[in-house]
């Protein structure tokens, strides 16, 4: 298929506001942002090498963020909306969810309307918030993206979430957890049972037992804040329940608090392997090394 016609079956796909994706493999290994809508909102699609963003455009966060193989890594939806903790399968789902409590919370988080979005050059988005209190922007590279937040509010501290589904899918059972710090650990902790996994690290991954890739987050600048990390099913069955979402939390303490207070940069993306031992783990350590030299 050609680039063209991949674009618009892509657009098509949006514009239908459907909640499966079949496949939407990039074909070349240049970024590429369009425009289109997705559930009704306005969000840029950025297709890389590695993965394809869907980025809204209002909310100022990715709501789906698309391996090679059509799994969707987040699967943001709009119903239920803000219930604890049904909207673990829907609406709590994002990245980096970075505003939470006060007049400007939800922005960079997708589904809310505190946002405006512009692309700048040929591979960045540039988003600021309506109060002008927030700015931040993604730049995207064939493998990793990257987040600058350029613009804080002095009054308000954050966090960098990630809030969605390793491997496409909630199951604590079958996935893992790796820090600079160790791992890969496959622990099941129960977020709604208080079970919460905290630390202090420079780079997270995380992945799916019968998935070939990880997803890796890391921070640039190093920090004493805590980092938490859990499973929160969207029942009270906790970890149990038929859906939900992974809580990984940078800057984000105990009760659901934001502790970040100055600009930062992270950088996500997948590399592809699966890490189940030890060794494969100082392995990815040291090709995060590489990929990150500049950042870590």
């Amino acid at each position: 298929m050609n680039n063209v016609l991949h674009n618009f079956f892509i657009l098509l796909l949006m514009g239908c506001a459907t909640n499966t994706v079949q496949d939407h493999s990039p074909q070349s290994s240049e970024v590429k942002i369009v425009e289109g809508t997705y559930m009704n909102r306005p969000h840029f699609l950025i297709q890389t090498e590695s993965a394809t963003y869907y980025y809204d455009r209002k909310g100022g966060g990715i709501s789906r963020m698309i391996d090679r193989q059509g799994k969707d890594w987040i699967a943001f939806g709009k119903e239920p909306w803000d219930e604890y903790p049904a909207s673990a399968a829907s609406s709590f789902r994002g990245i980096p969810n970075l505003v939470f409590r006060s007049e400007d919370s939800g922005a960079g988080h997708p589904g809310h309307d505190q946002c405006q979005s512009k692309i700048i050059g040929d591979t960045a988005i540039l988003t600021t918030s309506l109060s002008e209190r927030w700015q931040w922007k993604w730049t995207f590279h064939p493998s990793h993206a990257e987040l600058e937040v350029l613009r804080v509010d002095p009054h308000h501290p954050y966090w960098f979430l990630y809030e969605g589904t390793p491997g496409g899918v909630f199951d604590p059972q079958h996935q893992y957890i790796g820090t600079d710090i160790g791992g890969p650990w496959d622990t099941a902790w129960d977020y709604y049972a208080g079970d919460i996994l905290y630390g202090q690290w420079r780079f997270v991954y995380l992945g799916h037992k019968q998935v070939d890739r990880v997803l890796f987050i890391s921070q640039q600048d190093p920090d004493t804040l805590t980092d938490t990390f859990s499973y929160l099913g969207n029942s009270e069955k906790g970890n149990q329940a038929p859906n939900g979402m992974v809580v990984l939390g940078l800057g984000r303490a105990e009760g659901a608090k934001p502790l970040m207070q100055k600009p930062n940069v992270f950088t996500l993306g997948f590399i592809e392997r699966k890490v189940e031992n030890v060794e494969a783990h100082d392995s990815l350590k040291q090709q995060l090394k590489v990929l990150l030299s500049n950042k870590l």
